[in-house]
């Protein structure tokens, strides 16, 4: 489970990241061999991508990326975006690659609503078995529908997934979705103390029903 320090740590790791990715999306509309077909395959997986931006590094921004090795857990996050978030269309001619472009939107297989739902409990879930306190998963679904409990159940979610995404065991684009779902002046100033907030509301809610299960009103 992550500790606070954690989570301050992997919020900077993704504005990194995210830096990192928009800054490569630029240099491909001038220069499209910046994410050519063959680079984008190299990048979306984190073990191959240390690689390329090791040896690239010159070229990159240093406050882009790491200032010592590139760890798992920057090169993961990275990877990423690719799978949650973003696509690089190609544009190419008689075999002349002309256009990369970083584009909004990854395919996405699966359902919304109910996905998020069970993202949400399970991260709750998680969190109050490392609190030593056992909660039922319709305990846990009852908790995250309740309407004063949305946003801190998806600042949480967000905040357990990007620790998932950080191991390489992130959930695509269902991630893009809980995070669209937390309001929008919450997105522009998350960070570990707002995170924390949202996680010690989160236990009150769940002690409460787990000592009087029989008063939840929802």
């Amino acid at each position: 489970m992550i500790r606070r320090e954690d989570t301050e740590r992997l919020l900077a790791l993704h504005t990194r990241a995210y830096g990192l990715l928009l800054w490569l999306g630029e240099q491909a509309a001038k220069e499209p061999r910046w994410l050519a077909p063959g680079v984008v395959a190299r990048l979306a997986k984190p073990a191959t991508s240390v690689g390329w931006l090791e040896q690239n590094r010159g070229e990159i921004p240093s406050e882009l990326l790491p200032s010592g090795p590139i760890g798992d857990d920057f090169a993961a996050l990275f990877s990423s975006f690719f799978d949650t978030s973003f696509r690089v269309d190609h544009l190419d001619f008689e075999g002349v690659l002309l256009d990369s472009a970083l584009k909004l939107g990854a395919e996405d297989p699966s359902p919304g609503g109910r996905g998020m739902e069970h993202s949400q409990a399970l991260a709750l879930k998680h969190l109050a078995a490392f609190e030593k306190m056992f909660l039922a998963q319709d305990d846990a679904r009852r908790l995250v529908k309740r309407r004063n409990l949305r946003a801190a159940s998806l600042i949480w979610t967000y905040a357990w997934e990007l620790d998932r995404r950080a191991r390489g065991k992130g959930k695509g684009p269902l991630v893009r979705k809980i995070w669209r779902a937390i309001p929008l002046e919450i997105r522009k100033t998350l960070s570990a103390e707002v995170v924390w907030g949202a996680r010690l509301e989160l236990l009150e809610a769940a002690r409460a029903l787990v000592a009087a299960p029989g008063a939840d009103p929802a």
